[in-house]
């Protein structure tokens, strides 16, 4: 047994968790009992929170199970383990916030989700989405990156929410305490449909839940419970409840092995506060060897193995389905708990943290930059773990779920998806977030236009991971773009003014030709920067491009590059500006054929002959700086703003300003196009003149 664990009492074929019996008060006693509870997907643990609002924790892996009192998270609403994140279980506070719980972390870390007004009772999962209900409000939260994915229009006016809930295949159905349903699939939010659960003569519904196929929706009314189809919420079956048992007040699927997700077994909580179980098929009750009675809420573990209830006096009880219900409703004889249990094989994802943690501590620098050497890349399917692994990302979720949960889609940076539609809606999703996310770290990137094509090759890369991708943006803002800001919002003249002048040193005569035609920085070095080199490379060399950069960790070896691309390109842009040929900005915007390999050949000769006068180091900060592991993210890019901006500028002005921008642009647009019309009608009737005049000529 674990250090700090201690054995339940076992009573007959069940065990008994009773918390410290009382708390002494001056002039009374106040009992201890337990709220809320939830098995993990595993079956190796039960979690339970009691009324002083302390978690604890029950191993059910030994013969006898043993639990441990972990800490205060507060008076709890619901609990459940996060199917996305092991180990990591979701607190509903009575304040409404949602707590984010690590459950085997060495310190109490915790990160809340907000959004819910009143406290959220519900909780349910689909995927990697959690959907949380409270009286008046269901929201669906994103699990990959803590934000909030949609919230549901419900109709609360009219009665109050009693249930929210997921369906393992998308449904999302609501209960109203009028009885009234609501339907949704997640893939069409925009469509509901309403139930009538009067047709069906089902009245008073308590409780409602899925089998684990999702093709059907039990529900727990006054005097029955009833089986509904959920392709088209039809009645499938009706089950009508014994006058001794006048209601259900909670509905449970009993899983067991080869049902194939069909649940045919339910338990249900009677009004007589005793637990049941039918079988929804054969549409009787089944006998039980054991009566279980005073129950005031229950549990039924994943596979059906365990049955967890709390008594009316608040103590946890823990049970095995099958001592309960009949074996021979079971197509296999289960081994008595009594038995010595087998060893258990370490799961999957053991054996993936275990090789993530390895691969951390053999991923140093310089085994790092030989693979780089003898491969010149490095693998696709690790480049996400190396590129963390150089830049020590923390992922710090509590700093980055405090920024997702403040977010608000509006029509600001939902311009972001106007101005750069994508196909793929899981990528144009990310940006979206992280741009959100930007903006709620510093608002004064609003108005950075260059962002989403800066950032959008990076989040690529590390696309199934949004903390990472957060983080990789701000350790590239902090140490790749330095000095970007200081002519906020004008293109970075200084920074461009060093690439100038490290051109001048490699190659004066085409400087000499760029001033000669009037082409600045600003055309030949401000497009290669603002998108990190992205559209000028092929996605494959882009990666390997910056495999390099991170790995050397020289990020003034950037501006080298841009300077380098020009060398290289010199003669097809001497050609270009020459021959008058093409447009010279969109040579700047156009994948070109270069390798990677060729553009960091000549940009590490230039980082080695450009003297110290006009280096980059000179003005440039060349050793990276890492992110915060605890704590909120810094604003470390505020010292580069101009301090007019930093200081006196609010959010609202800048809200403000970009309002009058947009509205500037709207009226230019209409100008041109008035300007076009005109010229067009001005062009049609001189043509027109031109044509009779000729017919006049030829008479």
């Amino acid at each position: 047994m674990h250090s700090g664990w201690n054995k339940l009492i076992k009573s007959n074929d069940s065990f008994r968790y009773e918390p410290r019996a009382s708390v002494e008060k001056r002039y009374c006693t106040a009992r201890l009992g337990f709220t809320q509870m939830s098995f993990d997907y595993d079956e190796e643990y039960l979690i339970a929170v009691d009324t002083k609002g302390y978690l604890h924790c029950v191993e059910l892996s030994d013969e006898i199970p043993c639990y441990k009192v972990f800490g205060k998270v507060g008076r709890s609403t619901f609990l459940a383990f996060n199917p996305v994140s092991e180990g990591e279980i979701l607190i509903g506070l009575d304040t409404g916030d949602i707590k984010i719980w690590k459950l085997h972390a060495d310190v109490n870390e915790f990160c809340l989700l907000s959004g819910h007004r009143l406290a959220a009772t519900h909780v349910s999962f689909y995927r990697n989405y959690c959907l949380t209900g409270s009286r008046n409000e269901v929201i669906i939260w994103d699990l990959r990156s803590y934000s909030k994915a949609h919230q549901l229009k419900v109709d609360v006016k009219n009665a109050v929410i009693k249930k929210a809930a997921f369906s393992n295949a998308g449904h999302i159905v609501v209960l109203y305490l009028n009885d009234t349903m609501q339907a949704w699939t997640l893939e069409q939010l925009h469509r509901d449909i309403k139930i009538d659960t009067s047709t069906f003569g089902v009245r008073y519904i308590k409780d409602f839940v899925f089998t684990r196929d999702a093709r059907a929706m039990i529900m727990a009314g006054a005097g029955s419970i009833s089986v509904l189809n959920t392709y088209d919420w039809s009645l499938l079956k009706k089950l009508q409840l014994s006058k001794n048992f006048a209601e259900a007040r909670q509905l449970s699927v009993v899983p067991y092995p080869l049902d194939g997700g069909a649940n045919k077994i339910v338990a249900f909580l009677s009004s007589k506060c005793t637990l049941q179980f039918c079988d929804i098929n054969e549409s009787n009750f089944l006998h039980t060897s054991i009566s279980i009675d005073r129950v005031k809420k229950f549990a039924i573990s994943s596979a059906g193995r365990y049955v967890a209830y709390i008594d009316q006096e608040g103590c946890l009880n823990i049970t095995y389905a099958d001592k309960i219900i009949s074996r021979k409703l079971f197509s296999h004889q289960p081994r008595k708990p009594s038995e010595p249990r087998r060893l258990q094989a370490h799961k999957i994802s053991d054996h993936l943290e275990c090789v993530r943690q390895s691969m951390k501590r053999e991923l140093d620098t310089e085994r790092l930059m030989s693979i780089l050497k003898e491969f010149g890349e490095f693998p696709n399917k690790y480049r996400t773990l190396i590129w963390s692994t150089i830049l020590k990302l923390p992922a710090n979720k509590s700093a980055y779920v405090a920024l997702a949960s403040k977010v608000t889609r509006g029509k600001f940076t939902s311009s972001t998806s106007k101005d750069h539609p994508l196909a793929d809606k899981g990528r144009a999703s990310l940006l979206a977030m992280t741009m959100d996310c930007l903006l709620q770290w510093y608002p004064l990137l609003i108005q950075s236009p260059f962002l989403p094509n800066l950032i959008f090759p990076f989040l690529v890369v590390f696309q199934k991971d949004p903390l990472l991708a957060f983080e990789l943006i701000l350790s590239i803002l902090l140490n790749y773009c330095q000095k970007w800001f200081e002519y906020h919002p004008l293109p970075p003249l200084n920074v461009l003014g060093i690439i100038e002048n490290i051109l001048l040193e490699a190659d004066p005569a085409l400087l000499n030709i760029f001033c000669e035609h009037g082409i600045t920085t600003s055309e030949y070095a401000w497009p290669l920067l603002q998108t990190a080199m992205s559209e000028v490379l092929s996605g494959d060399e882009w990666l390997i491009l910056w495999d390099h950069l991170i790995s050397l960790q020289k990020p003034s070896l950037l501006l080298m590059c841009v300077v380098a691309y020009n060398i290289y390109s010199r003669e097809n842009i001497i050609s270009l500006i020459k021959s008058r040929s093409g447009d010279i900005e969109t040579f700047y915007s156009t994948q070109s054929h270069i390798r990677a390999k060729d553009l960091l050949k000549i940009a590490r000769r230039l980082d080695q002959e450009i003297p110290e006068r006009v280096h980059p180091n000179r003005y440039l900060r060349d050793k990276l700086l890492q992110l915060n592991h605890i704590g909120p993210y810094p604003s470390f890019i505020k010292k580069e703003y101009p301090k007019f901006l930093a200081e006196n500028l609010s959010i609202a002005d800048l809200r403000k300003l970009k309002i009058q921008e947009q509205h500037l642009q709207e009226c230019n647009r209409k100008i041109v196009e008035r300007a076009d019309r005109k010229r067009l009608c001005t062009e049609t009737k001189a043509f027109a003149r031109q044509i009779h005049e000729t017919r006049l000529n030829g008479i």
